[in-house]
């Protein structure tokens, strides 16, 4: 056969394996998983899918963003909605003097404002975690900490606090982290490891306008699993919308969310020292007005001595949800 002819032969082949689909076409790369977290363009919130938005002022989850130096927790309170506000978590440090700072009631010395500036440094974001690190002024008794905050696809309806201490801060005795809004949802069951806890029982003195004293509870009466120490908090009521009618006039107050659990824990090495701290209030804050069906527990905090990494994790369990966390 000629070289012409064997060119010719050539050609035919290569055309027919194209029109045969012979050449392969490069696989096309998948798709990249979307983010698990979606966060406003501000900024100012973050939200894990199908779990908790974390958020800081000025950012709602309130109609107004008020008040200030808090950390808002929130969550769709009833399936279909947007996400809510559920409960503060205030940062009050002591220092070694017993001086207790409160970020939401002391002036920022940066902006004049009650309550002490906060905002978020640059995420670091995985396939299954956010971390947020939370700045904020320094406090009156000098104390300056900062706190981590990490939301995990896994685990949805959890934040994992961290707390340690800028550079220029006073020695710590404790860096306590309480969320201060159980009369939102009125909390008033304490569940410990061999009983539960009301607030008539444990705090049976009128208050009128007052918050409580503190009720203190050790390590040896907190539940305990396989991952830590434990304590739960929830309402004793069946559906709230129906106490909410009562005080629909004040729209903010009245809830009409689920039944959540919410509860503080700590993993494992769990700290010795460590113990949970309630108080209660009897009348709204800030408000002349009853809270219908009874006092119930306002703040709500594990807390110990202080040292760098820290950790409590503050989380909400749905209605029928399993017993631990």
């Amino acid at each position: 056969m000629s070289s012409a002819g064997v060119w010719l032969l050539a050609g035919g082949v290569l055309s027919l394996l194209a029109m045969q689909g012979g050449t392969k076409k490069k696989a096309e790369a998948p798709k990249p998983e979307p983010s698990a977290f979606t966060r406003s363009a501000d900024g100012n919130r973050w939200t894990v899918r199908n779990g908790l938005t974390i958020a800081l002022q000025p950012d709602a989850l309130r109609p107004d963003g008020s008040p200030r130096g808090l950390i808002r927790i929130g969550l769709p309170l009833r399936p279909g909605r947007e996400p809510h506000l559920l409960n503060f978590v205030a940062v009050e440090p002591v220092t070694m003097d017993g001086r207790r700072g409160l970020s939401e009631l002391e002036k920022s010395p940066t902006e004049r404002k009650a309550g002490l500036a906060m905002w978020f440094d640059k995420p670091i974001e995985t396939k299954d975690f956010l971390r947020l690190t939370i700045r904020m002024d320094r406090f009156e008794n000098g104390a300056h900490p900062y706190v981590v905050a990490e939301l995990d696809k896994r685990r949805p309806l959890e934040v994992r606090f961290e707390v340690y201490a800028e550079p220029d801060s006073a020695p710590m005795k404790m860096c306590i982290l309480t969320s201060t809004m159980g009369n939102y949802q009125r909390l008033r069951r304490l569940h410990l490891k061999d009983r539960v806890v009301s607030t008539s029982e444990v705090l049976p003195e009128p208050l009128d306008h007052a918050f409580s004293r503190h009720a203190v509870f050790p390590l040896s009466e907190m539940k305990r699993d396989k991952l830590g120490a434990y304590v739960d908090a929830t309402g004793d009521e069946a559906d709230p919308r129906v106490l909410s009618e009562s005080i629909a006039f004040m729209d903010w107050w009245a809830y009409t969310g689920l039944p959540f659990t919410q509860y503080w824990r700590q993993p494992n090495p769990v700290d010795k020292d460590l113990r949970v701290v309630v108080n209660a209030r009897e009348k709204y804050y800030g408000q002349n007005v009853l809270i219908p069906g009874g006092k119930s527990y306002e703040n709500f905090e594990l807390n110990a001595d202080f040292y760098p990494g820290q950790v409590f994790i503050y989380g909400v369990r749905m209605p029928g949800g399993p017993e631990t966390p």
